[in-house]
């Protein structure tokens, strides 16, 4: 069924779709979506009131396209100033909308090089230093509260890199994005930042790729702003004025949410190798709004391709690819998968510039997905837990001196167990890590998923090695795998772990040892900080009591990774 580029297969969930559908077109959701009308989501005077200081990214495309020029024009300034790195720093959506025009655009012709950095492993950290000049950068800081721990530890890092450096007129290499009011509005006038963005406060973070905060950054990725706005404006048309079937954010929310509901919660991308750098951005965008009060739609993002034999009944599919990429190597896998009955979503953009009107509609279907859940979707209720856990950690070690390590106990190789939950396991097994993992894994099947979670650097070594092994979970197993790298997710799927539905089974990797780099005026550095915010999490979900290992690895991830892999495949030969 056609959407114009949105294609929909309802597949064995059509009937409670077609009601679903039906039932919303009569409450005219997206109407009242699109025109702030909070009461969709709830009764509460209170509710109302906050959920309608978050709808402002419903016309935000009309209120960006007069900043286009001054976006360009303060651009164009740094280039004459001959500043030609830039590096955004930020979390969340801050910092996922700026990777995604990384990947898919690269950088500005202008730039010798754009990074982002919402990494707080020290090795991360040092890689990017080690690949700009000081003198000739520009470091975006992108917050909205401007008290994120990770953002503002890596600005108060590279002021003091660029002060050590011998760098005159420091604030002429920063510009912060950020709410009135803020504590990073009032540091930027404090260092005298080149200038100061303030985005409009009616927005959420992963609701502001087409604010300041996506804006900004993207035109140092090389994006044309106008030509992602005007995408995303013909799409805001669409969503306002059309009715029903033809609606493309009813029609998607509503199937997603639908399929939810009847236990087909897993939303799995298949996307082309231009599409991909999308798949995160929506992951974050769908998880952290979706995943609370125990209900939610599971994003599988960057999950091998299987065979019929290796998926679930829990799966909904999406095809995200450019028209103008020739071949689609997964068409044949999805006209089977549309045979087999299971759900559909194909989305073809004509061009990248095109994110601009798929950053809309995930976002205006997320919102219909709320609605049909009975869930606030601009809320995360749970995302302050690990922050409260990591600053209580951290308290703790500024009190004792001493750092709150987890004891070894089963090991192999450069693996040790340091930590459990969900599973009770005997003394015999806990000296034996083999023996651990098979109990760990003993029952795994859907509804169930495996998430696995990674403090260290993101490489292509470390994501062939997680690859690998949800390839061999998926086929072995017949359940869903999510993998992610810490503090990262905690800023975006972090808020389903806790929140969401509790059919999740994970395991976190840490580092037995993390490299020192001092975070100036902290009483703790970047590696103690990583280790906090990896045990924060950690308690949090052993508090739900959700099955769990914590792994250490001494050395390499990589390698660390390599045997782990081997431990599980002979666990589950």
């Amino acid at each position: 069924m056609s959407r114009n580029s949105l294609f929909v297969t309802e597949g064995r969930v059509k009937k409670a779709y077609s009601r679903a559908l039906v039932q919303a077109s009569r409450k005219e959701v997206t109407k009242k979506i699109m025109s702030r009308q909070a009461e969709i989501f709830s009764k509460s005077t209170a509710l109302k009131k906050l959920i309608g200081n978050r709808l402002g990214w419903v016309d935000i495309v009309s209120r960006m396209k007069r900043q286009v020029p001054r976006i360009e024009q303060f651009g164009q300034q740094v280039f004459k100033d001959r500043l030609c790195h830039v590096v955004l720093m930020g979390m969340g959506g801050s910092s996922l909308c700026p990777e995604l025009f990384k990947l898919a655009f690269r950088k500005h012709p202008r730039l010798k090089t754009f990074d982002v950095i919402d990494s707080t492993d020290p090795v991360t950290v040092k890689a990017l230093v080690r690949k700009i000049d000081p003198r000739k950068t520009l470091f975006i800081v992108s917050s909205k509260s401007g008290s994120t721990i990770e953002t503002r530890s890596h600005m108060v890092f590279f002021i003091d890199y660029l002060e050590r450096a011998g760098v005159k007129q420091i604030g002429k290499h920063f510009v912060a994005i950020t709410d009135k009011g803020s504590a990073l509005e009032k540091m930027g006038k404090q260092y005298r930042f080149r200038k100061i963005f303030l985005n409009p406060a009616d927005i959420g973070g992963r609701y502001s790729a087409l604010s300041y905060f996506g804006l900004v950054p993207g035109f140092f990725a090389g994006v044309d702003l106008q030509k992602l706005l005007e995408s995303a404006g013909i799409m805001e048309k669409a969503i306002r004025e059309r009715t029903g079937e033809i609606n493309p954010a009813l029609v998607l929310g509503t199937l997603m949410a639908t399929a939810a509901k009847n236990g087909v919660d897993k939303l799995t991308f298949v996307a082309s190798k231009k599409a991909a750098p999308l798949v995160p951005w929506i992951e974050q965008l769908i998880g952290e709004s979706t995943g609370k009060k125990g209900k939610g739609i599971i994003p599988i993002e960057a999950e091998q391709s299987g065979t019929l034999a290796s998926y679930g009944q829990d799966r909904l599919f999406v095809s995200l690819r450019l028209s103008s990429e020739r071949s689609d190597p997964n068409r044949s896998l999805f006209d089977k998968l549309i045979k087999r009955g299971y759900p559909v979503v194909r989305i073809e953009m004509e061009s990248l510039h095109e994110i601009g009107a798929q950053f809309l509609l995930w976002e205006a279907a997320t919102a219909v997905a709320g609605y049909h859940l009975h869930i606030n979707p601009f809320d995360e209720p749970n995302v302050s837990e690990s922050k409260a856990n990591t600053a209580a950690i951290l308290k703790a070690y500024q009190e004792s001196g001493q750092f709150d390590n987890m004891a070894p106990t089963a090991q192999f190789k450069h693996l040790a167990l340091v930590g459990h939950s969900g599973r009770r396991y005997t003394r015999n097994e806990m000296n034996d890590l083999k023996k651990v993992l098979k109990k760990f894994f003993s029952g795994l099947k859907q509804p169930e998923y495996l998430s696995l979670l990674g403090y260290f650097k993101e490489d292509n070594a470390t994501e062939k090695e997680f690859a690998q092994v949800r390839s061999l979970i998926q086929s072995k197993k017949k359940v869903a795998t999510l993998r992610g790298y810490g503090p990262r997710f905690l800023h975006s799927i972090g808020q389903l772990y806790k929140g969401g539905p509790p059919n999740g089974r994970f395991v976190v990797f840490v580092k037995q040892k993390y490299e020192h780099l001092d975070i100036p005026g902290q009483f703790f550095d970047f590696g103690q900080l990583i280790s906090a915010q990896a045990i924060g999490d950690a308690r949090a979900l052993a508090e739900r009591n959700l099955p769990m290992l914590v792994v250490a690895i001494d050395g390499s991830p990589s390698r660390g990774l390599k045997e782990f892999n081997s431990l599980v495949q002979s666990v589950l030969k």
